[in-house]
């Protein structure tokens, strides 16, 4: 990869994207096929990628061979490019399977490493960092006991491999559409390719088919939110649902996102109104270093309960209320428990607990909070 200086506007401002995949018969590169160039400042400074032969030895990165490849990416042989670095990098596929032991944690990269395909790993890494950071907070803070430190790997590590699966899967599913822009046994496969779809017989409409189903398997890598959404934690910091059964997915569970305030889940996103008439997201009335035991507004027991408690770290979130309204249903809609039952948010946004039930008794509400937070915190209040 290459990164340079180069004004592209007049070839993509009528067609703004961050990232280009560019075929054509003199830029077939490497395992995909196909040459990247990613916008870093539109339209002034970008990246250069394509692929090599890993058996030939390292790839040749002297300014004329780099000049070259960027000129027929760009498809202008005149181009005046100012390079400013260039670096070489190897695909992996490798996991942890566990991120502790004893005093000792691991994260990020250091456990699970793979290509860029479907931008994951960024968002990994802080999640790892988010995960861990409250419960080593809440340890020495002496909120927890240690043993809550045993549930960062046990999920975590489900997320990391995963994640490492995915991203090698969405480079492998570039194979079809280097298929579809090559023609087996034609003195220049790419450009016979190319000139499919040109082609108004049979060949050129299989090739136009073709390439629409290519196209459609790349959703898989660019626009799947179940990927790194649809995240369920099973570990001795979250207390399992026994009143439902196994999860039902109604769509595509890497496609979609599946909302749940199901334990293990992360919080839904729904639109509260705050008392200054603000519109704010259910993401940012919980978190912030503490637990958030969200309730409606029939829910004044779990309050008292919360009250009695006095904990430090456990906020109340009533919906309904004056600090936060719903006036369209929006969370109603999305809560999945009834309006005095009650969820217990972890700092890290995702879901503890949660009563589905009406309860209406302040020594029930108290009783069961405590019991959540002793299963979730492994340590008496």
């Amino acid at each position: 990869m290459v990164i340079f200086n180069a004004d592209l506007s007049r070839y993509v401002k009528h067609r703004p994207s961050i990232l280009h995949w560019i075929v054509s018969p003199d830029a077939s590169f490497g395992e995909i096929g196909l040459g990247l160039l990613r916008a870093v400042k539109p339209w002034t400074q970008w990246i250069a990628g394509w692929g090599f032969d890993i058996s030939k030895g390292e790839p040749d990165l002297s300014d004329e061979t780099v000049l070259s490849k960027i000129r027929v990416l760009v498809g202008d042989p005149n181009l005046e490019v100012d390079l400013v670095r260039k670096s070489v990098w190897y695909v992996n596929q490798a996991y942890a399977t566990s991120y502790s032991k004893g005093r000792v944690f691991c994260g990020g990269d250091a456990t699970h490493r793979h290509p860029p395909s479907s931008g994951l790993g960024l968002n990994t890494c802080v999640q790892d960092a988010f995960n861990l950071a409250w419960k080593i907070a809440y340890v020495v803070k002496g909120y927890a006991g240690e043993q809550l430190l045993e549930s960062y790997s046990s999920e975590r590590a489900p997320v990391g491999k995963q994640i490492v699966l995915r991203a090698n899967q969405s480079r492998l599913d570039y194979a079809p559409i280097k298929a579809v822009f090559s023609v087996e046994g034609a003195a220049n496969p790419v450009a016979a390719g190319i000139a499919q779809f040109k082609d108004p017989g049979p060949d050129g409409a299989r090739a136009r088919q073709a390439a629409q189903e290519a196209l459609e398997l790349k959703n898989r890598e660019f626009n799947a939110q179940g990927v790194e959404m649809n995240q369920r934690y099973t570990s001795s910091a979250v207390v399992p649902d026994q009143q439902v059964g196994p999860e039902d997915w109604k769509r595509d569970k890497e496609l979609y996102l599946q909302a749940t305030t199901r334990s293990g889940a992360k919080l839904p996103h729904a639109w509260l109104i705050d008392k200054h008439g603000v519109r704010v997201s259910t993401l940012d009335v919980v978190g912030k270093g503490k637990f958030s035991l969200v309730t409606g507004l029939a829910g004044g027991a779990w309050v008292k309960a919360a009250q009695e408690l006095d904990l430090p770290f456990l906020r109340t979130v009533v919906t309904g209320a004056n600090d936060y309204q719903d006036p369209y249903c929006d969370w109603q809609r999305q809560r999945e428990i009834s309006e005095a039952g009650a969820l217990l948010v972890r700092p890290d946004g995702y879901i503890a607990w949660r009563q589905c039930e009406n309860v209406f008794d302040v020594a029930m509400a108290k009783n069961q909070l405590e019991s959540a937070l002793f299963c979730v915190l492994g340590k008496a209040l």
